[in-house]
């Protein structure tokens, strides 16, 4: 070690173990970024790439650049010390340097990812060629070179130092058995080689960031294959040094720099929970950097997403109601105190101190396009049916939706999530889509920002008026969307092999990409999530198989599976989840109906005890939706004089009511089925006559009743 390192080390390690850090004076300052901004990584200078306004962008304290004019949709991934910039537009990598952008793919894949860029221009990334089969790559002077994997399908690159050479990510020959989250390893591809990082015992291992001299940082399983680590792996010794976590079972290391300060996420003591804060680690061991953050009032730092050589880092910032926002870090220039204090501002400020180099030329006359109408014109509508209750105080008033528009769910503020040939929402009045941005997508949630999540080529994706977020870039499988969205973010979706064959459920949440388990069958998948983290949805059991299916309905939350059993028959499925964890869906009651099939009930769960909910008079009936209240709604088989029929419900207080009873509809026109619930007792339902079925929100009456 040289004399310089060792001075560095004993600097850091005198800083880090200083006692009473948070209680004299804050270390870090809170910058905020703008609230429509999703930041992805920081460069030396501070200036955060990210998705803004429609397109790719750079913020720093002195405005952010918009470059969604440019190439819309784009989403900006990485950043190098000269502006420039790569990403992912589309079903493309794209790279922005020079005032120019160069789209690309990576031929055969169908979906490719620009993922790091160094100072001399280097690319690294990775394609998706189809099924469970991705492969990193590095690309220089448009030429492409493929990374390999260790006798696997998978291989995948996430970060490049200035050496050229690529951390990421391979998968062994057979990948395991599970091939929705396949066996995998942290790798390093240097001198035309993919070099093995190992493990820590476990399964599973990534590496998310290299610096200069060859550190690595990432994260692992343990030997049980349910703890993860946050790492760094060390070149002069060649292994892999756990680095501990906050007191929770989990956590990842997701950049380091050239000093070796590590920053990420670490859980915080309860088991099951995405329940993270950010930390920072150095020679003195993890600190939690809300310990080192003064002025944060209801807000807490989760995750830490990068670091730069001036010892400045971006993270992510949530607060109580579920609201989180990108923050920068900065070092507190005017330390108060003398002494430990004044040592504490200089020694930090020194954490870039082996390799500060000069910037390359800045981003430059590029004139901020401000893209505020990333949405297109409202959809025109048919004549609408609407206010058909007025007069009538004790009925849901009926508004239909514009004919065209599929609907899938309502937010807090009644706005309507679907598609019309792309995602779109429905805010009462008129459709927005993103069909600019996104043509061909779909959205099956969202959340009470009005943002949306769905699919969108092939991939789950957030729509919002900052642009796209592929969610699904972490699911190591052909195809995904996403089913549910969080106020804070979070994305519970679906992955497939194919159409119509065996899937998995997903989630991302804190920057985690996690693959729902099973019990013990082939398939699985989500429905919806909640402002926690809980997801809900159905997996298959062990032994299941066609004609005689086996499956059942589960709550998910970070790594804990737990069944919710059924109404005494052999399966359930899961549909939605409110914040208390209460779930509702479609279980087998065991009972015989005609000697031919089992009759099968809406169910809600809460309390640890699934109940039924009855029915209309009919043998089946399904719960697709609840609020915080546990007000349920679904749709029941009903006997008529015409003979069963399904009607929408309303669930509450113990008792299910038909909904065309409640709701002043038009002459002809019958609700079949209600999908969804908000707070406001505001109901998402499909009402269809003897030619037509179109999608209504039904408003409650003033009485409440």
């Amino acid at each position: 070690m040289s004399l310089r390192k060792h001075f560095l080390s004993k600097l850091l390690l005198a800083i880090l173990v200083l006692p009473g850090l948070a209680m004299a004076a804050p270390l870090y300052r809170m910058t905020w970024l703008p609230q429509d901004f999703t930041a992805a990584g920081l460069d030396g200078a501070g200036r955060v790439v990210g998705t803004a306004q429609g397109g790719a962008a750079v913020w720093s304290t002195g405005g952010t650049t918009y470059l969604g004019t440019l190439l819309p949709g784009s989403e900006g991934l990485a950043i190098n010390n000269g502006g420039s910039i790569v990403g992912r537009v589309g079903s493309d990598a794209f790279v922005y340097a020079g005032g120019a952008f160069s789209v690309f793919n990576v031929p055969p894949a169908y979906g490719t990812w620009a993922t790091a860029i160094n100072d001399a221009g280097q690319v690294a990334g990775f394609g998706a060629v189809g099924f469970s089969e991705t492969y990193a790559f590095l690309y220089q002077s448009g030429a492409v070179t493929q990374l390999g994997s260790f006798g696997g399908t998978i291989s995948v690159a996430n970060a490049i130092n200035a050496s050229g050479h690529i951390a990421g990510f391979a998968s062994r020959a057979g990948d395991g058995d599970d091939w929705g989250d396949p066996r995998r390893t942290a790798s390093v591809y240097r001198d035309g080689v993919q070099h093995d990082l190992g493990s820590l015992g476990g399964w599973f291992s990534e590496a998310n960031d290299i610096n200069d001299a060859g550190f690595v940082a990432g994260w692992s399983g343990l030997d049980d294959n349910f703890s993860e680590r946050p790492f760094l792996f060390s070149p002069d010794e060649n292994r892999m040094i756990d680095l501990g976590t906050l007191g929770g079972v989990s956590g990842r290391a997701n950049a380091l720099n050239n000093a070796g300060v590590v920053v990420g996420l670490s859980g915080i003591g309860s088991v099951g929970g995405f329940d993270y804060h950010a930390f920072i680690y150095g020679p003195g061991g993890m600190l939690d950097l809300n310990a080192l953050v003064g002025e944060r009032g209801d807000w807490q730092l989760v995750n830490a997403l990068d670091v730069n050589d001036a010892g400045q880092i971006l993270a992510q910032a949530c607060n109580g109601l579920g609201d989180c926002r990108a923050v920068r870090l900065d070092l507190v220039a005017a330390v108060p105190e003398p002494g430990s204090w004044a040592m504490l501002g200089t020694g930090l400020a020194l954490l870039g101190w082996q390799a500060r180099r000069r910037l390359r030329t800045r981003l430059h006359q590029m004139a901020p396009a401000l893209l505020v109408g990333t949405l297109t014109a409202p959809l025109a509508a048919a004549t609408p049916l609407v206010d058909a209750a007025q007069g009538q105080p004790g009925l849901f008033r009926v508004t239909f939706i514009p004919a065209g528009f599929s609907a899938y769910a309502i937010n807090s503020r009644g706005h309507v999530a679907g598609a019309n040939g792309a995602a779109a929402v429905w805010d009462g009045a008129v459709v927005r889509d993103y069909g600019a941005l996104a043509p061909g997508s779909s959205a099956a949630a969202i959340n009470g920002h009005g943002h949306l999540a769905g699919v969108y080529v092939d991939a789950a994706h957030v729509f919002s008026p900052a642009g796209l977020r592929n969610a699904g870039r972490g699911v190591l499988v052909g195809f995904n969307s996403a089913s549910g969205l969080s106020d804070s973010g979070a994305v519970s979706g679906n992955a497939a092999f194919g159409v119509g064959e065996r899937g998995r459920g997903f989630v991302v949440a804190n920057g985690i990409t996690r693959i729902i388990p099973t019990f013990g069958g082939t398939w699985g998948g989500s429905a919806a999530i909640n402002r926690h983290g809980a997801v809900t949805g159905t997996a298959s059991v062990t032994g299941d198989a066609f004609p005689v299916p086996h499956y059942l309905a589960y709550v998910y939350r970070d790594q804990i599976m737990r069944s919710l059993g059924t109404l005494g028959g052999k399966n359930s499925s899961a549909y939605d989840i409110n914040d208390a964890g209460e779930v509702v869906g479609i279980a087998d009651t065991g009972i015989v109906v005609d000697g031919s099939y089992f009759m099968e009930l809406p169910f809600l769960y809460a309390g640890g005890v699934m109940t039924s909910l009855g029915s209309l008079g009919g043998n089946y009936g399904i719960a697709w939706g609840l609020n915080n209240a546990a007000s349920v709604v679904g749709s029941s088989t009903a006997i008529t004089p015409e003979g069963p029929a399904s009607h929408a419900f309303l669930y509450e207080k113990g008792v299910m009511r038909d909904l065309n009873e409640l709701s002043a509809l038009p002459a002809g026109w019958i609700l079949v089925s209600a999908t969804d619930i908000n707070d406001a007792r505001q109901i998402l339902a499909q009402a269809c006559n003897q030619e037509d079925c179109l999608y209504v929100r039904l408003d409650p009456p003033p009485c409440g009743c």
